[in-house]
């Protein structure tokens, strides 16, 4: 495979239920009003395919591509939800590729973190596992109940310090203990399971999308300190938002804009497996939606849905921004690299 291999090392433990740090140190409400009860309030909005980009170098279970972000306008981190591992890519919008430079890996073993998403801020990455069982066997993995802080050096993208580039820390204590969130928390993701599909950051703050649970049409962000989470605070204070997505769509991606976010919405439930042969909030056909978001309240609002996606739209990052339009760039699990795909939304 093309590029440099990093390793960065960092150990977890699973102990009388908690997940410790062994190694690593570096970087009663009302509905909204206009609400029917299945949709958020639609305004106009239009989404418009706009171009492709594609992929140089050998890329890490490309069919399962979860994760994208930009350090600066032409260094990114993708990351896959098969592994441990992401990847440095640089980005050429003239050519409309993305190449790979070089492979990190986060947790030094070959555990499967299950990588959902990936955020970018000032000279650090934030890479988040699930935090969720496993989807077919249902089984409990303490690697995936991990987020991860790498810094880089935003000029070349490449990891800084060596082995202290990466700080490994965990969202489950938080997870767990939140009032709305724990009766939901270990549970398979076709029962209503809590499983993270999405992260951004702002000013220092996380902001992580959950899948699942939606409740009565409602999805979720958690909100919280980055630093208070690497810190390895016991209850670090947290704010758990409401968003009115409508019944059976959970967040997929949420990615931070000038102002406030963008999130792509989808399926909140999984298909059955042997395990679990029964799922909630899921449709076959359900197809995947874009929306605003201010970062407070509940209210979002749509931009539209992504026509005849190539795949499951989960790995979203912004290329430009300007007065009347946001171009994005999306990832899609399933297609061989990814399809990479531009849109620009009005």
């Amino acid at each position: 495979m093309n590029g440099i291999r990093y390793r960065v090392l960092g150990g977890l433990a699973w102990v009388g239920g908690a997940l410790l740090l062994l190694a690593a140190t570096g970087c009663a409400e009302k509905e909204p009003s206009g609400q029917g009860g299945d949709a958020a309030t639609s305004v106009p909005g239009r989404i418009e395919h706009v171009g492709s980009y594609s992929f140089q170098g050998g890329v890490l279970e490309d069919k399962d591509l979860s994760g994208i972000a930009c350090i600066s306008p032409t260094r990114g981190l993708i990351g896959a939800d098969e592994g441990a591992a992401v990847q440095v890519v640089a980005l050429s919008r003239e050519d409309r590729t993305l190449r790979v430079l070089a492979t990190v890996s986060l947790l030094g073993s070959s555990e499967e973190m299950d990588i959902e998403a990936i955020a970018a801020e000032g000279d650090c990455y934030y890479i988040v596992g699930s935090h969720g069982v496993a989807k077919n066997s249902g089984v409990r993995q303490p690697s995936r109940y991990t987020i991860c802080r790498l810094r880089v050096d935003p000029t070349t993208g490449l990891p800084a310090g060596g082995e202290a580039a990466v700080t490994v820390g965990s969202l489950a204590a938080i997870l767990e203990r939140d009032a709305t969130l724990k009766p939901h928390f270990a549970r398979p993701l076709q029962q209503k399971g809590v499983n993270i599909e999405g992260l951004a950051i702002r000013e220092g703050r996380l902001y992580v999308g959950l899948r699942n649970p939606n409740l009565d049409g409602y999805a979720f962000v958690l909100e919280v300190a980055a630093d208070d989470v690497f810190a390895k605070a016991t209850q670090p204070a947290h704010t758990l938002h409401r968003l009115w997505l409508g019944k059976g769509l959970g967040i997929r991606e949420i990615v931070t804009a000038e102002k406030g976010f963008l999130l792509i919405a989808g399926n909140a439930g999984s298909e059955p497996s042997n395990a679990h042969p029964k799922t909630e909030d899921y449709q076959e056909r359900r197809g995947y939606e874009l929306f605003r978001w201010p970062g407070v309240g509940p209210e979002v609002e749509k931009i539209g849905s992504l026509s005849n996606p190539p795949g499951k739209a989960e790995a979203m990052t912004i290329l430009e921004e300007g007065p009347d339009h946001t171009t994005v760039l999306v990832l899609f699990d399933g297609p061989k690299g990814g399809a990479p795909s531009v849109y620009r939304l009005r």
